[in-house]
């Protein structure tokens, strides 16, 4: 039977989304390089023309406003009364996408709406798309559902998301089957590390880093190191200390990104004035240097419906068996069907 960290290697998290912090920082810088040259062709050939061209987002600058409209679609999320698993499958699908897709080319303000409700297909949760387009004002549900195909592109079709929440509750289950700490101190630990583990790892690039399992043992590291060290000295009992020091430094290095994002931001950072000044000029320089051909994603769908009606469609051959079994005599064969027909018989023969 396989081992879970081999099935792990198996699913498109894994296989698709897994990158090194220098690969993701390339990767960003490619996006962004990408972005520029597109944009900076529609403007100068827009009409009328822009010049010159605006400012351009940075990496830095794009990944500044992510994390802002992240944050935005977690204060979204519970007003549809999404669970928990969701709401963090909705903030994934909406880092992975902008990871090859900038935000200069495709609005985050529409992306988030899409990524809640396909967050809930992707889920297996229905959920009506006029109930999310109710929450967000001046919103249709033909303004969520013109960016879903796109989403499915940028995130690869890879629909699946492993989440750190059920690793969060087998070894809460196991720290009280061993009996060495006492039940409020787990209960302690586990309310506080499910609060992290449903805000820190979904603005960070944690999911692009670590496992599951490596992302829940950092927010109870947090909560709790001591009974991280209890379930390592389990897990590792006979392999050596080589081994256990190796997976406690990665533990410790998603510790660390986890603390930069503590849960407490999400009701400190809106009434936070340097947090408010510094979003407020960042969207100004984005709204000067937006793709002029995607900032309505309703229109840039019926254009493409419309372009897709008026190509000619391919005529098929006129006797469309001749390609199949060559040149054959239709009322040869018509005049064999009628005498079966008469007969009674079976065209398939007798019974067996």
């Amino acid at each position: 039977m396989a081992t879970e960290d081999a099935r792990y290697r198996q699913s498109s998290q894994y296989r698709l989304w897994s990158f090194t912090p220098s690969q993701l920082l390339d990767l960003r810088e490619k996006t962004n390089a990408l972005a520029h040259a597109q944009i900076s062709s529609r403007l100068r050939t827009s009409d009328p023309p822009v010049d010159p061209l605006p400012a351009f987002l940075t990496p830095a600058e794009e990944l500044h406003v992510l994390n802002h409209f992240t944050l935005e679609l977690l204060r979204a999320a519970p007003y549809c009364n999404l669970p928990t698993d969701i709401q963090a499958t909705a903030a994934i699908f909406l880092r992975r996408f902008y990871l090859t897709n900038s935000v200069m080319t495709y609005p985050p303000h529409e992306l988030i709406k899409t990524c809640l409700f396909f967050g809930c297909k992707a889920e297996g949760y229905f959920i009506r798309v006029q109930k999310i387009a109710g929450i967000f004002p001046n919103t249709t549900g033909e303004m969520i559902l013109a960016a879903e195909y796109v989403l499915c592109q940028g995130i690869r079709f890879a629909f699946d998301v492993r989440h750190p929440f059920r690793a969060l509750e087998g070894t809460v289950m196991e720290l009280r089957r061993m009996g060495d700490f006492d039940d409020d101190r787990i209960n302690r630990a586990h309310t506080r590390t499910r609060e992290i583990l449903k805000f820190s790892p979904l603005v960070t690039d944690a999911y692009f880093h670590y496992t599951p399992s490596q992302i829940m043992y950092a927010a109870l590291a947090i909560s709790d190191e001591e009974l991280v060290q209890r379930m390592m000295r389990e897990a590792f009992a006979g392999q050596g200390e080589a081994v256990k020091d190796k997976i406690w430094g990665v533990i410790q290095n998603c510790k660390a990104m986890l603390e930069k994002e503590p849960p407490e931001k999400m009701t400190s950072y809106w009434t936070d004035p340097e947090c408010t000044k510094a979003i407020k000029t960042v969207r100004r320089k984005l709204a000067k240097c937006r793709d002029p051909d995607r900032v309505d994603l309703v229109a840039l769908q019926k254009a493409r419906r419309e372009q897709a009606a008026q190509k000619p469609k391919a005529k098929g051959p006129a006797n469309p068996d001749e390609d199949i079994f060559g040149n054959v005599n239709i009322g040869e064969r018509e005049s064999k069907r009628r005498r079966v027909a008469q007969k009674g018989e079976d065209p398939f023969g007798p019974p067996l």
